[in-house]
């Protein structure tokens, strides 16, 4: 399984993206998290479509 498929490694990765935007205007990490988040989104929902599509096949 993928890192991005684990809830405890995203919320670290995201810590970490929200800690390096201490001081940035909130609009900023706002936008910044907003991408990071759908970005995660987007493999999860990619690798979970695949693998259910390789078990049908399978």
């Amino acid at each position: 399984m993928p890192w991005y498929t684990n809830h405890i490694i995203t919320c670290k990765v995201l810590n970490r993206i929200a800690r390096r935007y201490e001081r940035a205007p909130l609009n900023d990490l706002r936008l910044v998290m907003d991408h990071a988040t759908e970005s995660l989104w987007r493999k999860q929902e990619h690798y979970y479509m695949k693998a259910t599509s390789d078990n049908r096949e399978g």
